[in-house]
């Protein structure tokens, strides 16, 4: 579930992503299997938010959530392809009532497209306090 008025996403029932959200309290949920705070998080599996599914990576900066990042993997695209996932990550966020980038009290969310790596995501920044 994503709740864009307090910054929380529920990617399962021991995993909930919200502002402040430390690395400490990831290494008590289920997807914790010895990774360090340091590097990028990728979740093992898909996860199902909002009945779609996408690949999860965390990102932590000093023990706190920096950024969630999701990849939609509703639809397959080709390399060549991959800006096409852009328009689907933009057609989720519509129905949030988001368009382009939104801010709110405790970050950003937005859809991107990251040309060096060729990828496409939802981010959600969390602002640190």
């Amino acid at each position: 579930m994503i709740d864009l008025k307090n910054g929380r996403i529920r990617i399962a029932d021991d995993l909930i992503i919200c502002p402040n959200y430390t690395f400490d309290l990831f290494k008590k949920s289920s997807f914790y299997t010895n990774q360090d705070g340091v590097r990028i998080i990728i979740l093992e599996k898909q996860q199902v938010i909002d009945g779609n599914k996408y690949m999860a990576m965390l990102f932590f900066r000093n023990n706190i959530i920096y950024m969630l990042s999701l990849v939609c993997c509703e639809e397959q695209y080709s390399e060549e392809n991959e800006k096409e996932r852009k328009k689907l990550h933009d057609r989720i966020l519509e129905k949030y009532g988001v368009i382009g980038k939104a801010e709110y009290a405790w970050g950003t969310v937005s859809s991107e497209y990251d040309g060096r790596s060729n990828c496409c995501s939802i981010n959600f920044v969390f602002y640190g306090e």
